[in-house]
């Protein structure tokens, strides 16, 4: 009598999950289910983003649902989405500590898969390695201990504490894994400098949430005029004030939109700099149907950041959006941005927190015929279908669980999206 294969057991570590709007590590928990792993899921209450307990949650010592067919594992965490150091520092280990305490309900995983932001998230799964045996995988969406002394929160001599206390312990987070994930190339060369198995790092870039994708029409580009889109977060970091004062050299130019759809802590000033300029629109929050139409309407979506060292190694999500929906984008990301979008001639490439060159990138625009966009256009899509699909990813990343778990399931890959 033949012994029907059991399923391998993937445990996925988030201090985020839907309904939170983080999307991959449930659609990672989604996508392994559905390929025949056993998936459970460890999480904290939803808060995000604005540090409230969302309606119909009460904060207990343990508490499972399902969600999707899948069981979900939530631990209590101190809610808080300040930018005050303390008051973060408490949330991230609140939840790596209470995590801990569903220990008994994970023993029997065969590998833990970490959504590594922020990277605190992996200590439940450092400790689960030292006394279950457990190997984990850390997927590394953004670079301590970068994120947190270049991030604003803590300043003078508190940064050189703080990265010389988290450096030896990422060493160890790392060095420990049995995968790391890096988001871009130019972050796995970052985890490699820092003596960690190139064997053992892997590049999968981030997908955009497909099911609110719609493709713009090559014939739906302006021929002539230019109609500027940005979508994301007002925040500090986006060079927003570089971008209207570039804009603003066009507000006699009736030929000429720049809107901005989001919110963010800066949002203010930034309605504050553009006053005056009639072509510069702020749209406030949108919903992902209403951003969808928006990019059906734009000739080319900016994804900026200022010049953080940083910033180099990041791909902000914003981008395989604009990609999949076959929109070119004007950027003045530098590093593993900066050469894609020029390999691929999928739009423009700016300098940051440079309001001539911004300038310059705009005219440059403004003068393509409505067959240069499209061309851009199909480039960026081509460039999403090819290096950045969910399909893609998904398929990259079952690989690496594949590697962690010995192979004991056949891969089951998807057929990518046209």
């Amino acid at each position: 009598m033949k012994h029907k294969r059991q399923k391998k057991q993937v445990v996925v570590l988030s201090q985020f999950y839907t309904p939170e709007p983080q999307r991959i590590a449930s659609t990672i928990a989604r996508e392994l289910d559905g390929r025949g792993y056993s998936v459970r899921v460890v999480t904290g209450y939803p808060n995000r983003p604005e540090g409230k307990l969302y309606s119909g949650y009460k904060q207990r010592f343990r508490f499972t649902e399902e969600i999707d067919g899948i069981t979900v594992h939530r631990v209590p965490l101190i809610t808080n989405y300040s930018r005050k150091a303390l008051e973060r520092i408490a949330n991230f280990l609140t939840f790596s500590l209470s995590a801990l305490t569903v220990t008994s309900k994970i023993k029997d995983a065969d590998v833990v898969y970490v959504y590594g932001t922020p990277a605190t998230a992996a200590i439940p799964a450092q400790i689960w390695q030292k006394l279950l045996g457990i190997p984990y995988i850390v997927h590394v969406q953004d670079l301590w201990p970068e994120s947190v002394t270049d991030s604003g929160m803590v300043n003078g001599g508190l940064v050189k504490r703080i990265d010389a206390l988290l450096k030896p312990w990422l060493k160890r987070l790392y060095g420990n894994a049995a995968g790391n994930i890096a988001i871009s190339p130019g972050m796995k060369n970052v985890l490699v400098d820092r003596g960690n198995d190139p064997d053992r790092c892997s590049v999968v870039y981030n997908w955009a949430v497909e099911s609110s994708i719609r493709v713009k029409d090559s014939a739906a580009f302006s021929d002539g005029g230019l109609n500027l889109l940005y979508a994301g977060n007002l925040g500090a970091f986006q060079d927003l004030e570089t971008v209207i004062a570039a804009a603003r050299r066009f507000q006699e130019d009736q030929d000429f939109s720049l809107e901005l759809a989001g919110g963010g802590n800066q949002e203010q000033s930034l309605r504050e700099a553009a006053h005056g300029a009639s072509n510069i629109r702020f749209l406030g929050r949108l919903s992902k149907t209403e951003v969808a139409d928006k990019y059906l309407k734009a000739d080319f979506q900016l994804v900026t950041l200022k010049d953080l060292p940083i910033f180099r190694a990041t791909i902000p999500s914003k981008l395989q959006a604009s990609l999949a929906a076959g929109v070119p984008v004007i950027t003045t990301v530098q590093g593993d941005v900066a050469q894609l979008i020029t390999d691929h001639q999928a739009g423009i490439v700016a300098e940051p927190e440079n309001v001539e060159s911004i300038f310059r990138a705009f005219k440059k625009a403004q003068a393509m015929t409505r067959a240069e966009r499209a061309q851009m256009g199909a480039n960026a899509r081509k460039l999403y279908l090819e290096h950045m699909s969910q399909a893609s990813a998904m398929n990259q990343i079952e690989s690496i669980l594949q590697q962690t778990t010995h192979g004991a399931l056949t891969p089951t890959p998807l057929k990518e999206s046209s």
